[in-house]
């Protein structure tokens, strides 16, 4: 696994805000199950393991015809109830991209006021379609804003495509790795359950180390080269 540098320094701990982005569109429906209960295996598995939880402040993000805040970057032990997701609607990723900005800019700058030294964000971006967004491709301004340099808490992206996902689309956003299910388990709950499978891991491990581990690979996915790549690796 690769690491990635700190953000900040001069604090009481460090913290990884990190963001599972669901894609929840209507094509996700016959996950949708499958996405719940994984959902609270993640939670519980945060919960379950201090020393996970008090690294990793994860948000939950779903995004379908609008984008929607599932878990706010909250402390597990101050959840009310346990979070679930409704799939519908289309694949439109330029809301989700302006909402992961706006939620990076808060999260950070509360993170940072309660003393905890800040790692650069990292985003697990999941989806099972291509983007359909209108004007056609106009979301690509939205993910600009979200990768540019210049904007200080530009986050990693990790992305795991399956089902009709594009791999051009995910070479696009993606900033650290891209992973494609292979022929053969694209259409299927075993794709999806590899990946959460992953992500949760990679969550795990980063608490480990308290540095980011990018999972190198995936069972039932192939890593997608990337063209562009922002940002330290």
């Amino acid at each position: 696994m690769n690491q990635s540098p700190e953000f900040a320094a001069d604090f009481k701990s460090k913290g990884l805000p990190a963001y599972l982005v669901l894609d929840t569109s209507g094509s996700m429906k016959r996950y949708e199950e499958l996405l719940n209960s994984t959902l609270l295996n993640i939670y519980d598995t945060l919960f379950t393991s201090p020393q996970t939880s008090e690294f990793i402040h994860l948000s939950v993000i779903s995004f379908n015809t609008q984008a929607h805040l599932v878990t706010p970057m909250t402390d597990i032990e101050e959840l009310q109830s346990l979070p679930t997701v409704t799939c519908e609607g289309l694949t439109n990723l330029g809301p989700m991209m302006q909402l992961l900005r706006t939620r990076i800019t808060d999260d950070v700058r509360a993170l940072s006021e309660a003393g905890t030294q800040v790692l650069r964000p990292v985003v697990f971006l999941l989806t099972d379609g291509v983007p359909t967004d209108q004007p056609a491709g106009s979301w690509q301004q939205d993910l600009d804003e979200l990768r540019n340099p210049a904007w200080r808490l530009y986050p990693h992206i990790i992305t795991y495509g399956f089902g009709a996902a594009s791999e051009a689309v995910l070479q696009k956003i993606s900033t650290v790795a891209a992973f494609v299910a292979e022929e053969g388990v694209q259409n299927t709950s075993d794709a999806l359950s590899a990946a959460l499978t992953s992500l949760l891991n990679s969550l795990v491990a980063s608490a480990r180390v308290r540095q980011l581990q990018v999972p190198e690979e995936v069972k039932g996915y192939r890593s997608v080269p990337l063209d562009f790549v922002d940002g330290e690796i």
